[in-house]
C-alpha cells in the first residue's frame, strides 16, 4: 500500500533530482504556468511504498467547485524515483496510478482524467478492469528520446545522412543562431509566427498564454530557451528565417514548438536550430533531449524531421476518464 503526501518546492527538488527521463508536463514550472494561463490549480505529491520509501512525485492539475467537488487531470505522471527496470517500471507506475486515483476521489475530485506514462499494452487493459476508467479516443502521445551522452562528433554521426547533410548545408550557407532565454524580447515575434503557422495548417497547438507563462517561470534545472536563425548579414529578429523554442526541465529538455520561413527552409535553417537547441541542452547537463511529439496526428513532413534524429521512440497508453463512484 503506498500512501500520498502533498510537498512543496524544496521537497520536490530534492525527489526530482533522482528522477530520470523527467517529462515537460510534470515539472513544477509547468504545473504552476497552466495556473496562469487555464485557471487550473497544481497539486504535487511524493508517494512512499510500504516501508515509507519515496517511490514516485506526481503532479495534478485540478478544478474544484465549493460544496460540489471537482475534476482531476494527471498528464504523464508518475515520475518513478531512482532507477527500475523497463518491466518493473510500469507495474510500479500502475501501483502509485491506481493510489493517485485513491487520493482524487478522497479530495472529492469525482472526474479524474488521466494520460498515464504506461506503456505497456497490459496496462491499458488493467486500467479499464481495474480502475473502471474509460478510454477515449484521442491519438496516445509518442515521442522520442535522443541521448546526449556522446560527444557531437558521434552524436553527427548517430544522424539520419539526409538529415546531417541538410545541417552541413545549413552551416555552408552561414546561417546565424542566438540564443536567449525567459520571458525575451524576441517572444512576441514568435508568437506571431507561431499564429501564422497554425492558421496556415489548421491546427490547435499550445496556446499564446501557456507559452508566455512557460517562458516567465524560473527555477532549478528550469530553462526557457528561444533560438533564432538568421542569414549571415542580419541579426535583427524581424528579419530571422526561424524561431524554435526548448525547455529544460530536470534531466532532459524538450522541443516544443518552431517556426521556419520558405527562405529558412530553403537555407535549412530548422536543422541549423534544432541541432543548436540540443547542443545547448547537452551544455546545461541533460542527459536527454525529447523530440517534442511524433504520433498518428503528426504531419508527414515535420514526422520525417524529426525522425531524421534517430529518436528511440516511445509511445504512452493514452487517455481515460472515469467517474470515481467507488474506492479502488
Amino acid at each position: 500500500m503506498h500512501s500520498v503526501t502533498e510537498v512543496d518546492l524544496d521537497e520536490w527538488n530534492i525527489h526530482l533530482r533522482h528522477c530520470q527521463q523527467v517529462n515537460l508536463l510534470q515539472s513544477w514550472q509547468y504545473g504552476a504556468a497552466k495556473e496562469l494561463s487555464d485557471g487550473w490549480c497544481a497539486f504535487r505529491f511524493l508517494v512512499r511504498g510500504g516501508k515509507g520509501e519515496p517511490v514516485a512525485l506526481a503532479q495534478v492539475l485540478a478544478k474544484q467547485v465549493p460544496v460540489f467537488g471537482g475534476a482531476a487531470r494527471i498528464n504523464r505522471g508518475p515520475l518513478l524515483i531512482g532507477a527500475v527496470g523497463a518491466g518493473a517500471g510500469d507495474a510500479l507506475r500502475f501501483d502509485v496510478v491506481r493510489s493517485l486515483v485513491r487520493e482524487c476521489r478522497r479530495r472529492r475530485w469525482w472526474v479524474v482524467q488521466i494520460a498515464p506514462e504506461l506503456q505497456g499494452k497490459e496496462y491499458a487493459l488493467r486500467l479499464t478492469a481495474e480502475l473502471k476508467l474509460r478510454h477515449l479516443p484521442i491519438a496516445p502521445w509518442a515521442s522520442g528520446m535522443v541521448s546526449l551522452a556522446d560527444d557531437e562528433e558521434r552524436r553527427l554521426m548517430a544522424l539520419q545522412g539526409k538529415w546531417r547533410n541538410c545541417l552541413r548545408k545549413g552551416w555552408k550557407l552561414g546561417v546565424s543562431v542566438s540564443v536567449s532565454s525567459g520571458d525575451s524580447g524576441e517572444l512576441a515575434e514568435l508568437l506571431a509566427r507561431y499564429r501564422q503557422l497554425q492558421q496556415s495548417r489548421g491546427f490547435t497547438g499550445i496556446s499564446d498564454a501557456l507559452i508566455a507563462a512557460l517562458a516567465r517561470q524560473t527555477g532549478a534545472n528550469w530553462e526557457f530557451t528561444l533560438f533564432v536563425a538568421n542569414r549571415p548579414e542580419t541579426t535583427v529578429v524581424d528579419d530571422s528565417v526561424g524561431m524554435l523554442v526548448s525547455v529544460r526541465h530536470g534531466d532532459s529538455t524538450t522541443y516544443l514548438i518552431g517556426a521556419t520561413t520558405e527562405e529558412g527552409r530553403k537555407l535549412q535553417a530548422n536543422y541549423v536550430l534544432l541541432w543548436r537547441a540540443m547542443q545547448h541542452a547537452k551544455s546545461l547537463g541533460c542527459q536527454w533531449f525529447d523530440i517534442g511529439g511524433l504520433n498518428s496526428t503528426t504531419p508527414e513532413g515535420i514526422a520525417h524531421f524529426k525522425q531524421g534524429l534517430n529518436p528511440v521512440s516511445y509511445a504512452l497508453v493514452g487517455e481515460w476518464r472515469g467517474i470515481l463512484l467507488r474506492s479502488v
